[in-house]
C-alpha cells in the first residue's frame, strides 16, 4: 500500500482546520436540522458503503450544501457548472426548495452536456462562455455576483458552511457508532475528504484523484493516488450492487476493490444522474471566442 499511495504534499494541511476545530463546525450548525433522510449504509463485498444514491435524490452535495443555501440572504446564487459534476444539479435542487434563483456559468460547447441540461431543466439560468480553463469562468461568476448582488459559490461548493454541514452530518451519524478505521473517497476540490477528516479524526483516509490537480491545503492527511484514466472516461469497474456515477465515484470503488481491506468504508457521493428531457438541440450552448452576449448586463 505504501508503494501505491502517497500523501502528495508531505506535511500538507487541512485548510478547513486553520484556526478552527471540530467543535467550531458543530457550534456553527448547532441549530440546523437537515431535511434529508439519514445515511443509507450497506455491506458490499465486505466493504461498508455510505450510499447517497439511495438516501439523497441528487447526491451528497445537496445534503452538505443545504445549510448554506437555507441561510443565504441574497435572492440569487451564481456558480460555475462544468460539463460534468453534481454541484450545479444539487444547487438547482436546493434553490428550488428554498426559493432562490440560480445562475450557472457554463463552458461553451457545440452540445450542452447531460448534467448541464439537467441543471437547466431543474430551473437554472445558463450563461455560456468560451473558456480556456475553469478559472476564467470562475472569474466571470465573481464579476457577475459583484455586478448583480448575487451570492457567489466557489467551485466544488468549497465554502465554510458547506464544510460545517458535512462535518455535522457525518459526526452525528457516527456519534454512537463504532468509527471507521479506514475510509475511501474520490477527490476533486477536496471538500468531502477534508470534512470527513474533521468529523472522524482517528480514521485513515484514502482519496482517489479523478478531476484536477490537488492544491495545497485541499488534501489534508489523506493518502492520495490519481486514477489512471481521464476524468470524462468511465471507470474500469462499475459497481453492480449500488448506483455509482460511472466517471466519478466508481473510480474510487475500483481502487478500493483493488487495494482496500475488508471492513473499509466507501463514501458514494451520487448515483448516475437521470437523463434530462431537454435535447441538445434545444439548448443554444455554442459561443465563439470573445462572444459574451450572455453577459451584456454586467459588461462595462
Amino acid at each position: 500500500m505504501k508503494e501505491i499511495f502517497v500523501n502528495k504534499q508531505k506535511g500538507d494541511i487541512n485548510k478547513d482546520l486553520i484556526n478552527k476545530d471540530l467543535n467550531y463546525y458543530l457550534d456553527l450548525t448547532k441549530d440546523f436540522n437537515s431535511s434529508f433522510s439519514d445515511y443509507h449504509v450497506k455491506n458490499v463485498n465486505g466493504f461498508n458503503v455510505i450510499d447517497e444514491s439511495v438516501s439523497n435524490p441528487v447526491g451528497a452535495k445537496a445534503r452538505f450544501g443545504e445549510f448554506l443555501i437555507k441561510n443565504v440572504k441574497e435572492d440569487e446564487i451564481v456558480y460555475v457548472q462544468p460539463r460534468k459534476g453534481f454541484a450545479g444539479i444539487s444547487l438547482a435542487y436546493l434553490c428550488k426548495k428554498y426559493n432562490k434563483k440560480l445562475t450557472l456559468i457554463m463552458p461553451s460547447s457545440k452540445e450542452a452536456s447531460e448534467h448541464q441540461r439537467l441543471c437547466i431543466e431543474l430551473g437554472a439560468k445558463p450563461l455560456f462562455m468560451r473558456i480556456a480553463a475553469m478559472p476564467n469562468a470562475n472569474g466571470m461568476a465573481k464579476k457577475y455576483a459583484k455586478k448583480t448582488g448575487a451570492f457567489f459559490v466557489p467551485l466544488g461548493l468549497d465554502h465554510e458552511h458547506v464544510v460545517a454541514c458535512a462535518v455535522k452530518s457525518i459526526h452525528d451519524y457516527f456519534k454512537d457508532k463504532e468509527k471507521p478505521k479506514r475510509m475511501w473517497t474520490v477527490i476533486s476540490t477536496g471538500v468531502l475528504s477534508r470534512s470527513l477528516q474533521i468529523a472522524l479524526p482517528e480514521t485513515e483516509f484514502f482519496a482517489i484523484g479523478v478531476a484536477r490537480n490537488i492544491q495545497h491545503g485541499e488534501l489534508g492527511k489523506a493518502n492520495f493516488m490519481s486514477y489512471h484514466k481521464p476524468f470524462h472516461t468511465k471507470s474500469d469497474l462499475i459497481p453492480d450492487k449500488f448506483n455509482s456515477e460511472m466517471t466519478y465515484d466508481s473510480k474510487g470503488w475500483d481502487y478500493l476493490s483493488r487495494y482496500g481491506k475488508e471492513g473499509d468504508w466507501f463514501f458514494n457521493v451520487a448515483g448516475n444522474a437521470p437523463l434530462s428531457s431537454l435535447h441538445a438541440d434545444e439548448v443554444d450552448s455554442y459561443r465563439d471566442w470573445n462572444d459574451l452576449k450572455d453577459f451584456k448586463e454586467i459588461i462595462d
